[in-house]
């Protein structure tokens, strides 16, 4: 069952992307009386927004920090990329990954680190931090450092071995 902190971003990515429809049904109407309703819902509804991300902000405040024995896989922020395209793009919210970045501001620069919450294994004694760039994949990285996409799956928990995000760093063993 999803936490608060999840439901609260449901809901606001789901108010959010229902704001435009708002917008086209008052242009579709032509009766005054029906636009004056369909605005006094878009209304109702912008105050809604607006109390969900007050509700986020306190929860995310309240939210405990992650435990301090496991390790996360990281990810440096590229240009254009927000936390929200972070979490779509590693099938999470924005909270959980707030969560394990303590102090984090709200508009994070290209270049930051950022941990994900993706729990990986200890990395190994001897290992390299490996950072994606576009057209990297796992084929041409395991060749590169002499290993297999196994083992970069298993040290990276990578969830579909097809698709890595430039940014996203990964452990590779040292040979």
């Amino acid at each position: 069952m999803p936490n608060s902190l999840e439901l609260v971003e449901r809901l606001l990515k789901n108010e959010t992307a229902n704001r435009t429809l708002y917008n086209q049904l008052i242009d579709s109407l032509d009766d005054p009386r029906y636009i004056r309703v369909a605005e006094n819902l878009e209304t109702l509804q912008t105050r809604q927004i607006s109390m969900l991300n007050r509700l986020l902000s306190v929860l995310e405040e309240e939210a405990p920090p992650p435990p301090r024995d496991r390790y996360y896989a990281e990810h440096i922020l590229q240009p254009g990329e927000t936390l929200r395209v972070l979490a779509i793009k590693y099938n999470t919210t924005v909270s959980r990954i707030r969560a394990l970045n303590p102090g984090l501001g709200d508009n994070p620069q290209a270049g930051q680190v950022i941990t994900l919450p993706i729990e990986i294994p200890k990395p190994p004694p001897r290992h390299i931090e490996y950072y994606v760039r576009p057209g990297d994949s796992l084929y041409t990285i395991s060749q590169r450092y002499n290993t297999d996409i196994d083992t970069l799956v298993r040290l990276n928990n990578i969830a579909d071995p097809e698709v890595i995000f430039p940014g996203r760093i990964l452990i590779i063993p040292r040979t």
